[in-house]
Formats: C-alpha cells, sequence, structure tokens
C-alpha cells in the first residue's frame, strides 16, 4: 500500500478553492495479469477558505491571488509542493469562458506538477458535479435514479444516475452571479443571457441603476420555475429552453433531486430562512444567489418526496485528483505510433452494448460536439469475441463520428479485440486521420488519458480520475 498526496484546485464563476487529500493506492494483479492500480481510499487533510473568484479589471481570470491560496493550502497543512504526486485544475461555468482560461489553467499546472488540467464544458461539469455531490453514491447505496441539479454562479449543471451509473446529462444557463450588484445597491453585472427574460417580464434592471428588489424576486421565482420544469417534474417552457447550453432530454423516473453547488449551499445553511430582508440576504454575496436558493427550496418543497438534503454542496464539483488505473494496453493494439505520445485526453465512454451499437453515433455525436475540435478519447463496452458483422456495425459508426472530425480516432476497449477493430474501420472506412485501439482498459466518463510511445506489443498507459467525496 502507498499514500501519496492529491490536490484539486476549483475556479468556479462565483468561488475558488483548494483542497488536499491523502490517498492510498494498492497495485494488484488483474484478471488478465495486467497490473492495476487502484484507489483504496482518499482523506481530505485540507480544505481551504472559499473564495470569490478574482477577476481583473479587464474581465480576465487573476492568477496571482489563485497562486497564493494555493501556497497558503500548503503551508498550513504542512505539505511540500514536491510531495504533491497528482491533482487537477478544474475551471468551470462562466469563467471557463474567460479568455485567458486555459492559459491560467496551465500555469496552474506548470507551478503544481504535471496533473489534469480541464475548462470544463457543460458535459464533463455536469459528471464532476454529480460525483462530488455524491448523487452517484447515493443512487448506488438506495439503487434509485438520482438527479444532481449543481448550480453554481453562472450555470446549472444536472446529471441522471442510475444505481451509480450515469445516465444523462444537460446544462442551462441558470446561477446565482447572473445578476450582481455593488454596496450602494447599483448593479454591476448582468448576464446577457437574461435579456430575454428581463424584457418578458418587463423588468427595469440596467448595469449602474440602483437595483429594484421585486425585480430581482420575479427573475429568481422564474429561474427557479425553469429548474423544476428540467428536472421532469412539469413541463420543459420555450423560456427555460431558451437558457439551455447542451442537448437536452426529459429525465425519466427521476427518484430523487440532489442540489449542489453554491445555491445547494444556501439551501442548507443553518438559519438561511431568518435571515431579514430580501435586500440583506443578497448583500451578503453581492449577487441574487441566496434568494435564488430560497425560491428554488420552496418550489422544491411542493414536490417533497423528490428533494434529498444529503449532497455535498459548494465544493461538490472536485475534492482532490489522483491516478486510479496504471497498466499497459493489451497485446493486441492497434495504434498510428506517430502522434504518441499524448497526455491529458478527456474520456466520453458509451453506455451502449455490443447488440446496440448501431446506436452509437447517435449516442456520442453530441457529446463530441460539446468538446469541439479538442483531442478525445471514446470507450466501448464490449464483448470477448465480436463477430465480423457485429465489427462492421461498429466501424461503420464510428466512421459516422469522425469522418467530418480532424481528430485522431482514440479507440478504449477492456475487451481483447483492438487491433481487430482498427483493421475492420481501415479496410471499409473512409478514415484518414491516425487510428489508434487500444484493449484492456477500463475506464469512465470523466476520466483523462496518457498515452506513450509503443513497448513493445503494447504502449504505457496512464488512466487519471478525479477523487470524489463518498
Amino acid at each position: 500500500m502507498k499514500e501519496i498526496y492529491s490536490i484539486g484546485v476549483d475556479i468556479g464563476t462565483s468561488t475558488t478553492n483548494v483542497i488536499l487529500s491523502k490517498i492510498q493506492i494498492d497495485t494488484r494483479m488483474g484478471t488478465s495479469l495486467i497490473p492495476v492500480t487502484k484507489i483504496e481510499n482518499a482523506q481530505v487533510v485540507y480544505k481551504s477558505p472559499v473564495i470569490f473568484t478574482p477577476v481583473r479589471e479587464d474581465n480576465q481570470i487573476d492568477f496571482v491571488p489563485v497562486i497564493e491560496l494555493v501556497k497558503q493550502g500548503l503551508l498550513e497543512c504542512g505539505i511540500k509542493k514536491e510531495e504533491i504526486e497528482t491533482g487537477a485544475v478544474i475551471i468551470t461555468g462562466e469563467t471557463a469562458r474567460k479568455e485567458n482560461a486555459a492559459g491560467v489553467g496551465e500555469e496552474l499546472s506548470e507551478y503544481l506538477g504535471d496533473f489534469v488540467v480541464a475548462c470544463a464544458g457543460p458535459c464533463l461539469e455536469s459528471v464532476l458535479a454529480g460525483h462530488g455531490s455524491g448523487a452517484s453514491r447515493i443512487s448506488k447505496e438506495k439503487s434509485k435514479r438520482v438527479l444532481n441539479l449543481d448550480i453554481g454562479g453562472g450555470t446549472l449543471n444536472a446529471a441522471v444516475f442510475y444505481c451509480g451509473k450515469l445516465e444523462q446529462s444537460f446544462a442551462m444557463d441558470i446561477g446565482g452571479r447572473l445578476v450582481r450588484f455593488d454596496e450602494g445597491d447599483k448593479i454591476s453585472y448582468l448576464s446577457e443571457r437574461i435579456s430575454f427574460l428581463i424584457e418578458q417580464e418587463g423588468l427595469s434592471l440596467q448595469i449602474g441603476k440602483e437595483v429594484r428588489w421585486q425585480d430581482i424576486e420575479v427573475i429568481c421565482e422564474r429561474l427557479a420555475e425553469y429548474c423544476v420544469e428540467a428536472s421532469g417534474l412539469k413541463p420543459i417552457s420555450e423560456s427555460a429552453r431558451k437558457l439551455l447550453l447542451s442537448d437536452y432530454k426529459k429525465p425519466e423516473k427521476i427518484d430523487l433531486i440532489t442540489v449542489s453547488g453554491g445555491v445547494g449551499e444556501c439551501m442548507k445553511e443553518s438559519g438561511f430562512y431568518n435571515v431579514g430582508s430580501v435586500s440583506k440576504m443578497c448583500r451578503l454575496y453581492g449577487d441574487m444567489g441566496p434568494l435564488l436558493a430560497k425560491k428554488l427550496s420552496r418550489m422544491l418543497s411542493y414536490y417533497p418526496k423528490y428533494y434529498y438534503p444529503d449532497a455535498e454542496g459548494i465544493r461538490a464539483t472536485v475534492i482532490g485528483a489522483g491516478s486510479h488505473s496504471m497498466s499497459v494496453s493489451g497485446s493486441t493494439i492497434g495504434v498510428d505510433a506517430e502522434i504518441l505520445p499524448v497526455k491529458n485526453i478527456p474520456i466520453i465512454k458509451s453506455a451502449l452494448k455490443p447488440e446496440q451499437w448501431s446506436q452509437l453515433g447517435e449516442e456520442i455525436g453530441p457529446k463530441l460536439k460539446l468538446y469541439g475540435e479538442d483531442w478525445t478519447a471514446l470507450a466501448l463496452c464490449g464483448e470477448a469475441s465480436p463477430g465480423y458483422e457485429k465489427l462492421k456495425i461498429l466501424a461503420n459508426q464510428i466512421g459516422i463520428l469522425y469522418r467530418e472530425r480532424k481528430q485522431p480516432v482514440i479507440l478504449l476497449i477492456r475487451e481483447d479485440f483492438a487491433k481487430a477493430l482498427r483493421q475492420v474501420i481501415r479496410i471499409h472506412e473512409k478514415i484518414s486521420q491516425p487510428v489508434l485501439c487500444l484493449d484492456g482498459i477500463d475506464t469512465a466518463t470523466g476520466d483523462y488519458i496518457d498515452i506513450g510511445t509503443p513497448i513493445g506489443s503494447a504502449v504505457p498507459v496512464v488512466v487519471k480520475t478525479l477523487i470524489y467525496k463518498s
């Protein structure tokens, strides 16, 4: 058993925080006689203060205070930077849209070490928050279908888990800092995404003008309604659809709803409802987050059998990070080695069984679009020895997914048919970019993978996952 230290840095729309964890890992021989390193235990040893995400006058992320927060955390818990072996820097919500977001992430990773860095898009952020909130664990323990709503400053990121497995995710522009104001009650920020709502409701909100609290009440009331509609408890309105950031499918047969993020934290806060006036509640944060939390809590009170308050709040997105599977690929791989090595490639995992491979393009296509031009790896569920016709169906679907993309095709398969699949793809599909098929690898959506240069008939592989509160 080996112990390592892990660090997590979450830079969100509203807040930034740092968490340090001690992780116990154990290497054992897998069923295929390949060493697999797994996480046995993760203990949080330090939680930093939660600070407002530092933004410069030019509306870009201020890198310096974030580094100072990290340094202070290391100093307080007595851990040297050199002792940290793994970690993650996650930039989420509206902050991920800042022009310098990627640069800040890379600078932090360079300072801390060669860790996972992600400007999390809607799909990734929904998955991270769903695990971090405990929704995945709750769904597994109770054998229930659990919907987690992670509502921060700029976005709502939703994920549905059933018996511990992710079923779907979606995201919306709903958050507590879509309207912000200064100490003089003057509006300092107004998100363009809710301009249609301001016009629709006939409100008089403008930057630089004094806030009308009754207008904020109306906005929060509507946004809370949209949360309930998107959860599938009521039909979703056209107004709610205008705030969608991703493809949306009505969640079906939901048993429980958890709420995380800053708004979720406010919903749990002791004495929250005893805070005096609406203006006093919102002045505590300089935004409308507390009022949105109150409105949503009231909305969910009409559906008492669904709301489940036992969820991590503001720290849900990232608790820590570390490596959970370090091995080599299988012995029947197929690779175009000229693109190797590659590092920190996000993984999208298909939930389809071999008999459902004909639906792969429909399932994965929308998810690939969320990553834009970024490289991704596709993990597939297979069977021991799929026949040639099944491989042709799978190859055809991969062709549909990648014909119009410039990125390499990176396929990760747990079972032993990677080489055969690559051959079928090359014979039957007009894909000009490099194709990597690796077997003997088990991953999940939200993981990242490093692939090294070939060693004999295999390649070294490191699969990285985020460590969540459990």
